[in-house]
């Protein structure tokens, strides 16, 4: 069923524990969602965590000064430059990368935010009826999906309600419902975020990708755990969902082989966390050795322009932080 998934969970209660995850015995799918959305805010966390470090291993491996202590005199004009070794030149690339990292994981959370924010407002406006334990909103378009960060809600479309009959319109809000519950919209989030920000890492965002198939998976299992009938019905839900919709994003073969009735099967990604993991410890520990031998030295004066302290560059530091931070708040507020 090409349910639309803005930010995206039916199980039946004992099979979940309070922490969103589930009986591996019960609930396999659900089980490898946990373990690879566990995995992929691990290496994230890990990733960010060693961006901060290089920025710190910057200001430690780099000496700035109010006074000149480089010049070079040119037609008699003494002009100041900076000094540094290869590793003080490496710690600075290093830092390049985690000043990138730290504004792509900024820019990714602030456009989640905002891409919410849009969505709540868009359906305030339509002034949605409770139904079905879900929000009835008004739209031709056959569509079931769970969205809010914090607060998921399930949401359905009068273009579902329409097609669907009882049994497949319950089984695909229990599906949306296992969503809800396990917060993945939230989770999903954060993976988009953490895979756009540690864009150096490869396969981080096809960890991402089967986080989120994984999570389809999971709350097929669960719908069809809680009422057996679910299977069938889940399957002519999807069967009418992608053949009226024209913004269908197709049919997962994983999901349908689990409707069919073959048991959901998949690996741990063991190896590529593990070289993710391995990246991201090489870098900080690069960065650990190659800071004990740098040095570098530079003046606040623009280079090459004066043998003196720019006093507007020390001015125009906080000024450009404030100009960011409220342009920031700006663009939020309005979005």
């Amino acid at each position: 069923m090409a349910i639309t998934t803005l930010s995206h969970q039916p199980t039946s209660p004992a099979a979940t524990r309070g922490d969103g995850s589930s009986d591996a015995r019960g609930e396999p799918a659900a089980t490898a969602a946990t373990r690879v959305s566990r995995a992929s805010l691990v290496l994230g966390g890990l990733g960010l965590a060693t961006a901060i470090f290089l920025l710190a291993r910057l200001f430690e491996t780099w000496r700035v000064s109010s006074h000149v202590v480089h010049h070079v005199s040119i037609f008699g004009q003494e002009l100041s430059y900076p000094a540094a070794n290869v590793g003080a030149i490496l710690i600075l690339v290093l830092a390049a990368l985690g000043s990138a990292v730290a504004a792509r994981a900024v820019a990714g959370a602030l456009r989640e935010l905002r891409a919410s924010r849009r969505f709540h407002r868009h359906v305030a406006g339509q002034a949605p009826q409770p139904v079905h334990g879900a929000w009835l909103i008004a739209d031709p378009q056959p569509r079931a999906f769970c969205a809010g960060l914090m607060r998921p809600r399930v949401y359905i479309s009068t273009g579902a309600v329409a097609i669907l009959d009882e049994a497949a319109l319950e089984a695909v809000l229990a599906h949306e419902q296992h969503h809800a519950r396990r917060h993945d919209p939230l989770r999903l989030a954060a993976g988009r975020v953490l895979a756009s920000a540690l864009f150096f890492l490869p396969g981080l965002d096809d960890l991402v990708a089967r986080q989120q198939a994984l999570a389809e998976l999971s709350a097929d299992e669960s719908a069809v755990i809680a009422a057996p009938v679910n299977r069938s019905a889940l399957a002519r839900a999807m069967l009418s969902f992608s053949e009226t919709s024209p913004h269908a994003s197709g049919v997962d073969p994983a999901r349908v082989d689990y409707l069919l009735g073959d048991p959901p099967s998949w690996r741990f990604p063991a190896l590529l966390c593990a070289a993710l993991a391995g990246i991201i410890t090489l870098l900080a520990a690069v960065a650990v050795l190659i800071g004990q031998v740098a040095s570098g030295s530079a003046t606040l004066a623009l280079p090459f322009l004066s043998r003196q302290p720019c006093i507007v560059l020390l001015a125009a530091i906080p000024t450009v932080l404030g100009i960011l931070v409220l342009s920031s708040r700006r663009r939020l507020t309005h979005a």
